[in-house]
């Protein structure tokens, strides 16, 4: 028998009651059964209703005030799991038939053989289990479905949140990155220089956290893209040292990086989360290396031909790591100790965004230290063969010489005057229309001809993915001239509705200068 099942026995016979109990003794004893009794069909009826224990009834058919047929139709309105068998004599099987065919499990014949009645009950019992393990996967498979539903629904906020902080703290950092970068082409003193380029160093720290925020929500949403291209493996390599190398001089720090000859020239895979992966172990490293130190990157080849799996090495002579503590640096937010955090800053999150975009790749990133020596993170990843790229001799020495006609749809006063300033040092004699909104630039749109339109995204009256959208679908001088965005959103979500609504290319702000202009030679030139 199984655990504690309650069986309601009914029959008007108020001899059976002691039959029954002296049969199951054992069983209710040992916990495994529970025994009521009725006498009738509407005692029965009111104790089912009274205790939901009550899984199994053996009821017999003819009584008074409510007969067994009759309680059978009763116990589909219950609308819980139950198992009836009746008891009839033999001789009445037309009373059995109605009552299979009303939803009777099954049946004993009267006079009552308890060999059977027990064989029976045991039979009933198992099935009965078998139907309540069934409801129990289905309630929890519904309160697995909520509970994604929820987590989905909670991703989707924790976004769509990411989103709205990264625009909202992009806008003004804009201002700050552009206005910046305007007084220091003003010729400004020594003194003011220093002044300038502290705040632009902190104005990019800054982005670089912010895109760090961005980069681990979009992980954990599984919403990073990577890309499959041909690229030069060393110009990769050297792009990391020529954007590091700086930093580390300051500190007299010997940056140097070697590639092994068997590596291959090119390869197909995702350059800039390469780059991107590089920066944060050599940035880390250049932190944590102390002056008079060394920072060595190397690539070489561990195995195979296509794919060839090619392993990166980052050896600093920095602090290291202590053994207790070299299992937590690839969780998110965290740092050896808040004194590290103190002392050299950071989010704590480019080793976890490290790791990921590793194991994205189909690789392993592992890291190898000694207290007070220094340490090595060390990463595998599989790249197929790539094809070399003829480069245009001219690409990035692009002579212009036109005088443009512009329209710059921007609502934020300060970034407006970032934009124009930036672009009439850009473009001597350039002509800038200014619309305020959407609407204004669907105008302005409709009645002058631009070589280029800025498109911000979010204004006011209307948007610029509608006023895209309109401007593409009139017959106005602009229907094909090209748009380009330039925005505070920089979540791949944004970028591709830009794109869908008619945008030809897009910059987030803050925008770098030398991006700016030569994102334009190509549009217009």
């Amino acid at each position: 028998m199984s655990d504690a099942t309650h069986i309601l026995f009914v029959d008007d016979e108020p001899d059976l009651e002691v039959l029954v109990k002296q049969r199951f003794r054992k069983h209710v004893r040992e916990g495994n059964l529970k025994l009521s009794f009725a006498l009738n069909g509407e005692q029965a009826l009111g104790k089912l209703k009274e205790d939901a224990s009550i899984g199994i009834i053996v009821t017999d058919i003819n009584m008074p005030v409510m007969d067994g047929l009759t309680l059978l139709n009763e116990l589909k309105a219950l609308q819980r799991p139950l198992r009836a068998i009746v008891a009839s004599a033999y001789s009445d099987m037309t009373n059995i038939r109605t009552a299979m065919n009303r939803g009777a499990y099954d049946f004993v014949t009267k006079p009552i053989d308890f060999t059977d009645l027990e064989t029976t009950i045991e039979k009933t019992i198992n099935d009965l289990q078998v139907i309540l393990e069934g409801l129990r996967a289905k309630e929890h498979l519904s309160v697995a479905v909520e509970e994604k539903e929820m987590a989905e629904q909670s991703a989707r906020f924790k976004q769509q949140f990411l989103a709205n902080m990264s625009h909202e703290i992009r806008t003004p950092l804009n201002a700050v990155v552009g206005m910046t970068n305007l007084l220091l082409d003003k010729g400004p003193r020594d003194d003011q220089m220093r002044y300038l380029n502290a705040m632009r160093q902190a104005s990019h720290n800054l982005l670089n956290i912010i895109n760090d925020i961005l980069d681990i929500s979009k992980i954990e949403a599984g919403k990073i893209l990577l890309e499959q291209i041909d690229f030069n493996l060393e110009e990769t390599v050297d792009g990391v040292y020529q954007t590091l190398h700086l930093k580390a001089e300051e500190k007299k720090i010997n940056l140097v990086y070697t590639l092994s000859p068997d590596v291959p020239k090119w390869v197909k895979g995702d350059p800039t989360r390469l780059t991107q992966i590089l920066t944060n172990l050599t940035g880390n490293a250049i932190k944590f290396t102390p002056e008079e130190g060394r920072i060595t990157i190397r690539v070489s080849k561990e195995s195979g031909k296509d794919p060839v799996w090619l392993k990166f090495e980052v050896e600093d002579t920095g602090i290291g790591i202590s053994p207790d503590q070299i299992h937590k640096i690839f969780e998110s937010f965290s740092q050896e100790s808040s004194d590290t955090t103190r002392k050299f800053g950071g989010t704590g999150l480019g080793l976890t965004i490290s790791k990921q975009l590793v194991e994205l790749q189909g690789g392993t990133l592992q890291v190898s230290s000694t207290k007070g020596l220094g340490t090595t993170f060390w990463f595998l990843i599989p790249y197929a063969q790539g094809t070399e790229i003829i480069k245009d001799a001219k690409a990035g020495h692009l002579e212009f010489n036109r005088q443009l006609t512009v329209l710059l749809a921007e609502d934020q006063p300060m970034n407006q005057m970032v934009a124009v300033d930036t672009l009439e040092s850009l473009f001597p004699g350039i002509v800038i229309d200014v619309a305020n909104n959407g609407q204004e630039a669907l105008d302005h749109a409709g009645t002058k001809k631009y070589d280029l339109i800025f498109m911000d995204v979010h204004m006011p009256v209307k948007d610029g993915y509608s006023a895209t959208r309109e401007i593409r679908a009139s017959a106005g001088p602009n229907a094909a001239t090209p748009i380009l965005a330039l925005t505070a959103n920089a979540v791949r979500e944004e970028i591709d509705k830009c794109l869908e609504s008619g945008m030809n290319r897009h910059l987030a702000k803050p925008f770098d200068p030398d991006k700016l202009k030569q994102t334009v030679i190509e549009l217009v030139g």
